[in-house]
C-alpha cells in the first residue's frame, strides 16, 4: 500500500483475538464436560486473561485524538500540514496507536524505509512480505517525520497551496499524490476529521484562538492558585502550559494567569527582556527533573533549551541526566536521555564552531520590531501589524504568524500578492 491505509491492516490481529474470545469459551466448556469439570477453574482464569490482555491493549480514537491535538497543531504550525490531517491519518495508519508499527516502532503514519532512510526499522507485511517502515525514538518524532515527509517531497507541493482549513482538498490530494492505493482513501479520510470534529484544530490555529484545547475534566486550577480551569491551558508532562500567539509577551501572559513576570522567565529558561517565539510551549509551573519519554534524537539546529522545551525537563536536569556541563550542545543524531542517567555523555559540538556558535547567540525573537498596536494600555487585544523586510513574501509572513494568505490579502485590501519592503500589512485582528 506505500504510505497508505496501513495502520487498518495492523489492527486486525487484535480484531481476529478478540472474536476468537467466544469460540474459545465454547471449546473450553466442551472441554471441561469431557474432562468432568476438573480443569474448568484453570482454563476460565486463562479465557479471562486473554480477553483483559486484548482490552487493555486497545487505545480508543478519542484517547488518541486527546494524546496528540497538541503536537498536530504545533506541526501544522512549523510545517503547514493541518492538524485535523495529520490526526486523521493518525487515527487510521496507527489503528488510533494500537497497530504493531505503531507500539514497536513509534510510526504513526506508515511510512516506509526508502533509500535514503539511515535510521531504525520495522519488517511488516504489507503490498508484499517483510517490507520495511521507519522506526522513531518517540511518537513526537514520528509526527515531525511525517510533517516534512510531505513538506519535503515534490509530489505533494501542491497541497501547500491550499487553505490551510481545506482538509477535504487535502485529503483527496493525498490520494491523488499516491499516499495512499486505496481508491476510497480520501473520503475514508474525510469520514474521520468529520467524524471526531477534527477541522476545530485547524480553525484554532489559523484564526489565532487558544491553540490548546483544556483537557475535559481539569481540575488543576488556575495557575496563580485560582480553582477555576482557565480556557487555553493544557498540560505536557504534567505541567501546566500554553502555546505562545506571535506578539505576546512574558508582562501580557503573567497578567493573563496572576503570575509574576520572574515566573514566566524562571520556568522557561527566557533572560530578562527576551520575547516569546509564536508557537513554542510556555509553562506556567516549574518544568520537572524527567520526562515521560526515554529518550529524544537530536536534530540540526536543536538546542537544549529548545529540547527542554519540547519534553518540559528543566535545563540543569537535562544536562545532568547527559553528563554535559552547562551550555553545551549536543551534535545531530545523538540520543539524549530524558529519564535515566546515560553512562557517557553524548558528542558535543566543537566550541566555537560555526554551529555551535549560532546556537549559543540564538535568542527567541524579538516580535516587537515588526509588531505595532497589538495590546492596548488596560490589556485589551488589539489589530497587529508587520513591516515588510528584504525577501519577505505573503506566504512566508503568514507562516509567521499561523494565518493564511487570503486573511491578510482580505485584512489589507489586497488585489495581488505584490507587497513591498516597509509596506505595513495587518497580520492578526483582533475581532
Amino acid at each position: 500500500m506505500g504510505e497508505n491505509l496501513h495502520g487498518s491492516a495492523h489492527s486486525l490481529d487484535n480484531l481476529i483475538l478478540k472474536s476468537m474470545i467466544p469460540l474459545l469459551r465454547f471449546v473450553i466448556m466442551k472441554l471441561n464436560r469431557i474432562l468432568c469439570g476438573r480443569l474448568f477453574p484453570f482454563i476460565m482464569l486463562f479465557a479471562l486473561l486473554i480477553s483483559s490482555d486484548v482490552k487493555g491493549q486497545l487505545m480508543s480514537t478519542r484517547e488518541y485524538i486527546d494524546s496528540f491535538k497538541v503536537v498536530a497543531m504545533q506541526e501544522m504550525r512549523m510545517h503547514g500540514v493541518p492538524a485535523s490531517i495529520t490526526l486523521g491519518q493518525g487515527v487510521l495508519e496507527s489503528a488510533s496507536g494500537n497497530s504493531k508499527l505503531a507500539k514497536n516502532c513509534n510510526n504513526h503514519f506508515g511510512i516506509k524505509c526508502r533509500s535514503n532512510w539511515t535510521g531504525t526499522f520495522c519488517l511488516a507485511d504489507d503490498d508484499a512480505k517483510d517490507e520495511c517502515f521507519r522506526g522513531y525514538p518517540s511518537v513526537y518524532d514520528s509526527y515531525r517525520d511525517h510533517s516534512l515527509f510531505l513538506k519535503n517531497s515534490k509530489r505533494y507541493f501542491p497541497l501547500f497551496e491550499l487553505s490551510a482549513t481545506d482538509y477535504k482538498g487535502w485529503a483527496i490530494g493525498l490520494r491523488e499524490a499516491g499516499y495512499a492505493t486505496n481508491p476510497s482513501y480520501s473520503n475514508i479520510l474525510i469520514g474521520v476529521i468529520e467524524k471526531y470534529h477534527l477541522g476545530q484544530f485547524d480553525s484554532m490555529v489559523v484564526m489565532g484562538d487558544d491553540y490548546v484545547i483544556p483537557s475535559e475534566g481539569n481540575s488543576n486550577g488556575t495557575p496563580g492558585g485560582g480553582s477555576t480551569p482557565l480556557a487555553g491551558v493544557s498540560e505536557v508532562n504534567g505541567i501546566q502550559a500554553i502555546i505562545a500567539k506571535p506578539g505576546e509577551t512574558p508582562e501580557a501572559l503573567a497578567a493573563r494567569y496572576n503570575m509574576g513576570i520572574w515566573q514566566i522567565y524562571k520556568y522557561n529558561d527566557i533572560e530578562k527582556g527576551q520575547m516569546l517565539n509564536p508557537g513554542e510551549i510556555i509553562y506556567l509551573k516549574p518544568k520537572r527533573r524527567r520526562s515521560a519519554e526515554t529518550n529524544h534524537l537530536v536534530k540540526p539546529g536543536e538546542s537544549m533549551r529548545e529540547i527542554s522545551q519540547q519534553y518540559g525537563v528543566k535545563v540543569k536536569h537535562l544536562y545532568k541526566l547527559n553528563r554535559l556541563e552547562p551550555g553545551e550542545e549536543v551534535q545531530p543524531g545523538e540520543v539524549l536521555n530524558l529519564r535515566s542517567k546515560r553512562s557517557n555523555p553524548p558528542t558535543t559540538l566543537v566550541p566555537g564552531s560555526d554551529t555551535a556558535s549560532r546556537m549559543q547567540t540564538a535568542k527567541p525573537v524579538d516580535y516587537r520590531k515588526f509588531m505595532s498596536n497589538d495590546v492596548s494600555p488596560n490589556g485589551k487585544p488589539m489589530d497587529t501589524y508587520h513591516f515588510v523586510e528584504s525577501g519577505e513574501t505573503l506566504y512566508s509572513i503568514s507562516k509567521t504568524y499561523g494565518v493564511t494568505v487570503e486573511q491578510i490579502r482580505f485584512w489589507n485590501t489586497l488585489s495581488s500578492n505584490q507587497i513591498n519592503v516597509g509596506q505595513r500589512l495587518k497580520v492578526r485582528s483582533a475581532n
